[in-house]
């Protein structure tokens, strides 16, 4: 079965599309790649809604249920090939049309098409279709592909990870536990162990 890529508002794919063609015409991203390229050769690919999770849960080991929708994201492809990422905030904590897109590109973004080059081959999708999802602890500063269904759930590590494992599938409970001992070891009385940040980091 394919990997499915869910379809964003419509308002979101044209708000992030329009912004992605300003953005390209003023040369004003600070972004090497999208700096470059010709505006006409920009495309929206891998739409994708990005879920967030704060590092009490994530240490505790919650579960994915207890990751929120934030927005949708997007890879930025010139001529075929990857060069950055689109992220438009969309979720029930935010009004509607709230925030402007972001533009990111460097190391996450090529590991995510990376992975997601690599789920596709995965013989997991052979027996059930698989929503493609971005599930992100920014305290931690850990980005993972999530592969979502209605029997399983699995997660790609992307780079740069604090528990390694970048691209490979990573069952949830051990994701989580590999995260909670990363938090303990980094900091055994118990402190956050990094500065809350969201977004792509480079």
């Amino acid at each position: 079965m394919p990997l499915n890529m869910p379809d964003p508002p419509a308002r979101t794919r044209d708000k992030t599309r329009s912004t992605l063609g300003v953005v390209a015409k003023g040369r004003g991203a600070g972004l090497q790649k999208l700096d470059a390229a010709r505006v006409e050769d920009l495309e929206l690919s891998t739409p994708h809604q990005v879920f967030v999770m704060g590092p009490d849960a994530a240490e505790a080991g919650s579960g994915l249920d207890r990751a929120r929708p934030t927005g949708w994201r997007f890879l930025v492809e010139s001529g075929g090939e990857v060069i950055a990422s689109a992220e438009s905030p969309e979720g029930p904590d935010q009004p509607e049309g709230a925030g402007a897109p972001s533009f990111s590109e460097g190391q996450i973004v090529a590991s995510t098409a990376a992975a997601v080059k690599a789920a596709r081959a995965l013989p997991q999708l052979a027996h059930a279709g698989f929503e493609l999802r971005l599930l992100r602890i920014p305290a931690m500063y850990q980005n993972a592909l999530w592969l979502h269904s209605s029997h399983a759930d699995l997660l790609i590590p992307l780079e740069p990870s604090p528990i390694g494992d970048v691209g490979k599938v990573v069952p949830p409970p051990v994701f989580f536990r590999k995260l909670a001992e990363y938090a303990r070891d980094w900091n055994p009385l118990g402190a956050q162990p990094h500065g809350n940040s969201g977004g792509d980091h480079n």
